[in-house]
């Protein structure tokens, strides 16, 4: 990059703000996905006025930028897979106002979502999203991936709860979308095109987000399986019984056991699966509910119920879920997490699938799954100097995904395209299906610089 651009960019953001040495470059070259590519130069914005000179100037140049939160994308969604210039929006991190009689918040795009929830708690409110990362990704994030989390079996995810945006264009100009632009609540879903956009539409610079007030009480349960299929079909029974769980999640025997390896929770070890569920709403119906999913437990022959009997207990139990991406370092230095969703009724299929995947090319996949969603996360083990474990990886996760695509499903239910998936994108997409994102794309971005490479096959060329 020249030095006059860089010069130039240094006016408007500040020269404390704007980073290129290599160390620099080398710690905003990679995310949570196993993609490393280093930008030009690293730009921390501090004001949606920042972004849109900076946009201005880069649209004017014909330089490449990638809108990047903290990081914590599993598809390769942040990093700058052309080069050019890393925008890291994670000082934008302003609650500008909440609104408990109308249930809403107002918040810069860098807040992070566990800091959301905090400062929402004491106000007898939550937002409902919540990701595993939620302890350090950021609100914009969520929203370019449209992230999911525990909760969305009963809640749905981010977009179903994003009511208005502030978004810079890849010319600089500034636009405003939903209940930030009265006018516009009539016609086209302007906020629903830029959920889950990766970042190639516009810079989400501010968001006007659904305020969900916290429940009234809460049960949580779990039970332990010695067949991994009969945790998969204790999940479409639940559901069939018009019982709706706030979260309904599933591990199977490698992720319980590294979970337990770590925390030492007394977990049954030799169980092939685990669910969780937790329930909430007014006292008076929770304990009918667990009962009637105690007996569904029970029907699919779970060896053993455990019912959280306290607060102190339920947050073991979701430590445990929260904890099991990290774990499953004491196994293996790296793995490539998968998250294809399909029908709930053809997750013991899926789950049975990924197992006998996991034979024929002798890897270790742990498998955790939103699984009242059917959307399961394979965690494909792998060691990065091993060429030949890490082709065997790829190969499995080709597999995975034509699966989940013939029993109905798709290749992603929560952690994006990114550079990842694009090769799939064909096998789930048709040609005119793609032809039109493109059209959308093209009509937002002409000149294709705002996360280039990222989502669409073809534009990583």
């Amino acid at each position: 990059m020249r030095q006059e651009i860089i010069s130039k960019i240094k006016s408007i953001a500040g020269r404390e703000n704007c980073l290129h040495t290599r160390v620099a470059r080398d710690i905003y070259g990679y995310d949570s996905s196993p993609f490393v590519h280093l930008p030009d130069l690293v730009v921390f914005a501090e004001s949606t006025e920042q972004v849109a000179a900076i946009l201005g100037l880069t649209h004017a140049e014909g330089i490449p930028l990638v809108p990047r939160g903290a990081g914590t994308c599993l598809s390769g969604g942040a990093v700058a897979f052309k080069g050019g210039i890393s925008l890291v929006l994670t000082r934008m991190n302003k609650i500008l106002d909440i609104d408990v009689l109308e249930q809403t918040a107002l918040v810069e795009t860098g807040v992070v979502n566990q800091d959301l929830q905090n400062t929402l708690a004491p106000l007898g409110f939550m937002f409902a999203p919540d990701p595993a990362s939620q302890k350090v990704s950021t609100l914009g994030g969520n929203i370019g991936e449209c992230a999911g989390g525990m909760r969305g079996v009963k809640h749905g995810v981010t977009k179903n709860h994003v009511l208005g945006l502030e978004v810079v264009l890849a010319d600089g100009h500034i636009v405003q979308t939903g209940s930030l632009a009265p006018s516009q609540i009539f016609g086209p879903d302007m906020t629903g095109i830029f959920s889950g956009s990766e970042g190639t539409f516009g810079v989400i610079t501010k968001a006007e987000v659904r305020l969900t007030p916290l429940p009234a009480s809460k049960r949580t349960a779990m039970a332990a399986f010695s067949k991994l299929e009969q945790a998969g079909q204790a999940v479409s029974l639940i559901i069939a019984q018009g019982i709706v769980p706030t979260t309904l999640e599933l591990m199977d025997q490698t992720m319980l056991k590294a979970v337990d390896d770590f925390l030492h929770l007394g977990f049954p070890q030799d169980a092939e699966a685990l669910l969780l569920v937790e329930i909430d709403g007014e006292e008076v119906e929770l304990d009918r509910q667990l009962e009637i999913i105690s007996t569904q437990f029970k029907a699919c022959s779970a060896r053993s119920i455990q019912t959280a009997a306290n607060a102190e207990e339920r947050e073991k139990l979701w430590l445990a879920r929260r904890s099991g991406n990290g774990a499953l370092g004491r196994i293996k230095p790296a793995y490539m997490v998968q998250d294809v969703a399909v029908p709930r009724h053809r997750l013991p299929q899926l789950l049975q699938f990924v197992w006998e995947t996991s034979c024929k090319y002798e890897l270790i996949i742990a498998q955790m799954a939103h699984a009242g969603d059917g959307n399961l996360h394979p965690h494909l083990m792998y060691d990065p100097a091993d060429a030949d474990e890490y082709s065997r990886v790829l190969q499995a996760g080709e597999e995975i995904f034509r699966a989940a695509l013939d029993m109905g499903g798709t290749v992603t239910g929560e952690h994006g395209i990114g550079l990842e998936k694009l090769e799939v994108m064909e096998l789930q997409f048709t040609a005119q299906d793609l032809e039109f994102m493109q059209c959308i794309k093209s009509a937002l971005d002409r000149d294709e610089m705002l996360n280039p490479g990222k989502v669409l096959p073809g534009s990583s060329e």
